[in-house]
């Protein structure tokens, strides 16, 4: 189950990606991990960095996707985003926090994305 899981994020990152590519935004890095965690996408447009965590679902049964970046899920990004600034040496820059739902058919064969601008704020 566990790489299903894997498999389909990976599937829907890869449409987030394409999505962004499309409506003119620079991807810099994906998947970026430390010991503090993950950030999904990152990426430029302007001046701005963009943090995107993906979160796909086929049906509601668990709720939106959004609903499940909880308190705890904003921190824990903003940890990996300071460390990743830090790291990459990026200086006098703002930041959005942006989520992407992916809902997608059971076949996999439609999907649909919904863009969330400023989805939190530290």
């Amino acid at each position: 189950m566990k790489k299903l899981n894997k498999d389909i994020g990976n599937y829907c990152e890869d449409l987030a990606k394409e999505y962004l590519k499309k409506n003119n935004y620079y991807i810099l890095d994906c998947n970026f991990r430390n010991f503090l965690g993950e950030l999904d996408i990152i990426c430029r447009q302007n001046k701005l960095l963009i943090i995107i965590e993906v979160k796909g679902r086929y049906n509601y049964d668990y709720g939106l996707p959004k609903e499940s970046i909880n308190l705890s899920k904003q921190k824990s990004i903003i940890k990996v985003t300071n460390s990743y600034i830090y790291y990459k040496k990026l200086m006098n820059i703002n930041i959005r926090f942006d989520v992407i739902e992916v809902y997608l058919n059971s076949e996999n064969t439609r999907f649909k994305i919904n863009h969330i601008t400023d989805a939190f704020r530290v």
